[in-house]
């Protein structure tokens, strides 16, 4: 059984399992307008009515509509804008971990998992009239490598590609992997049309063309962009929507606020459930469900420069916070849990004897009075992204830590733009937390990009050769049980390193006002467009 836990809720239990069981996440509603009578039964099994224009609030401005500018992936930005335009060439389910093809017919390994095929669709074109074929997704990856902005530029630099027929790519690999569909559909998802790249290099991050289902028509940078239908989508009858309206709200209130005025009706995918805002949002006749995955909240802790550098001050961390305290504080319920296995209990790789410290201030004070004995006080610079939930989970570490002797924080809170860049890019930071939740429903490629010496996304500079060895043999191999070997070794090397802080147990989360249906995401949360649109009436 593949990892997962679904919690939902109002009124969505029902069709939530009856969509599990078929292979999708959908969000669906019936009742239409925010003023929906909460006690009235609704059928979830109606498919969206064909038109409609429907409206999502964005959380964070567009930065570029070109896929190799984007080193996040994240559904609160660029991504589910791009997944309009472009459509998703593999898909990633958020609560599963199975690759699922979309664009691609196929992407299958050889034997060892050093040669992987990728088989496209007959007849897809992008929305300029040329084919969407295999040159173009060559073309794309080694676009997104001589960008080098997105994560997997380096990786994709390795690679050896070869069109072995129009629509049949091979990817030669240098070390073996089993996975490597699952980075594909996690990271590499969005094909662009090489024709109108070389037509304006320097304009297509602002005028792109895909083959998704959507076409953008009108853009105000910082503002909102409009999407009109692709009529030579793929899929006969898809999209629902007659078109598309991308609102930038930053405001998280203000957004809830919005859909139920009825001036918009959903808000993207977010992995952050502030507990306030959902029951703010049901209070007004919303809806939304949320899907429980592994992972957690995430705190940075730069290991690469004190006092993190020494595992005792990160030790004291866990020790000196109570992480159900902070959890409930942060995302504002008494009903918050904090994570404490790597995976969630329904795992195939959960083990449940691998857990995180209880938290022991008088050890965690002796602690700090060592370090500070040799030379090593833990003063800590903490780089807060914007936000209400990490804003309070902020001010609970420094006030908790205020209680102890030889420690102090002193708390910087950027906007997300800038707090990627000091974080991220320049890895100026003692601690920072990830944005949302860090979120991987298979180990691969998320806990491997997390943990690995020079991973994509190991932004604390962890570094273990065990861990570094044994998440290289599982990602070899496909043997269940093997896989199981290795990620016991994972996780029991994580609990004496403890290289970053786990906090709250993540959730991807949708709020949308009940008529609103048809919505997929992967495990990123990154929408799907085709099927979403509108309840009948």
């Amino acid at each position: 059984m593949m990892s997962h836990r679904i919690t939902q809720r109002r009124r969505w239990l029902p069709v939530l399992a009856a969509t599990i069981a078929s292979g999708a996440l959908v969000l669906s509603g019936c009742t239409n307008g925010a003023t929906a009578d909460p006690s009235e039964p609704s059928d979830h099994t109606r498919e969206a009515e064909s038109g409609g224009d429907l409206t999502m609030l964005m959380y964070v401005p567009t930065r570029s509509f070109d896929p190799a500018d984007d080193n996040t992936m994240a559904s609160t930005g660029d991504a589910t804008r791009m997944s309009a335009i472009y459509d998703l060439l593999l898909t990633l389910d958020p609560v599963t971990g199975e690759v699922r093809p979309q664009l691609a017919e196929s992407m299958t390994p050889n034997d060892d998992g050093s040669v992987w095929t990728i088989e496209l669709r007959e007849g897809v074109e992008f929305s300029d009239g040329t084919p969407l074929d295999a040159e173009a997704v060559k073309f794309t990856y080694e676009h997104i490598a001589e960008k080098g902005i997105a994560s997997q530029a380096r990786a994709i630099e390795s690679w050896n590609m070869e069109v072995t027929s129009p629509l049949t790519l091979q990817i030669s690999i240098p070390n073996a992997n089993m996975h490597l569909d699952r980075t594909v559909a996690d990271s590499l998802p969005f094909i662009v049309s090489p024709s109108a790249v070389k037509a304006d290099p320097e304009g297509f991050s602002r005028a792109p063309v895909g083959a998704g289902p959507f076409e953008l028509s009108e853009y105000v940078p910082d503002d909102y962009e409009v999407y009109t239908v692709n009529e030579s989508y793929w899929q006969e009858g898809l999209p629902k929507l007659d078109s598309l309206r991308l609102e930038l709200v930053p405001d998280a209130a203000q957004r809830i606020n919005t859909i139920a005025s009825g001036a918009a009706h959903v808000q993207a995918p977010s992995a952050d459930a502030d507990a306030a805002l959902l029951e703010n949002a049901v209070s007004q006749g919303l809806s939304y469900f949320e899907v429980e995955q592994n992972g957690g909240g995430w705190i940075y802790m730069n290991n690469e420069r004190p006092p993190f550098d020494d595992e005792r001050a990160r030790r004291a961390m866990y020790l000196a916070l109570d992480r159900t305290e902070l959890t409930q504080v942060a995302l504002g319920s008494p009903e918050a849990t904090a994570i404490e296995t790597l995976f969630v209990a329904d795992s195939q790789y959960h083990e449940a004897d691998v857990r995180f410290p209880d938290p022991d201030p008088e050890e965690a004070q002796r602690l700090f009075d060592e370090l500070a004995a040799d030379g090593k006080p833990v003063d800590i610079s903490y780089i807060n992204i914007a936000g209400e939930v990490n804003s309070r989970a902020a001010q609970f570490i420094q006030a908790k830590l205020a209680e102890f002797e030889n420690v102090s924080v002193e708390i910087e809170t950027l906007d997300v733009t800038a707090g990627r860049e000091r974080v991220f890019v320049d890895r100026d930071y003692d601690m920072s937390p990830y944005p949302g939740a860090y979120k991987f429903p298979d180990p691969e490629p998320g806990l491997y990009n997390l943990l690995a010496t020079d991973a994509l996304w190991n932004t604390t500079g962890y570094s273990n050769t065990e861990v570094d060895a044994a998440l290289a043999a599982a990602r070899a191999t496909s043997d269940p049980e093997e896989r199981r070997e290795q990620y016991r070794v994972v996780q029991e090397r994580f609990m004496e390193d403890l290289p970053g802080l786990f906090t709250f147990t993540p959730t991807i989360t949708v709020i949308a006002e009940p008529s609103v249906t048809g919505m997929t995401y992967n495990a990123r949360g990154v929408v799907s467009w085709p099927e979403v649109g509108f309840a009948a009436e």
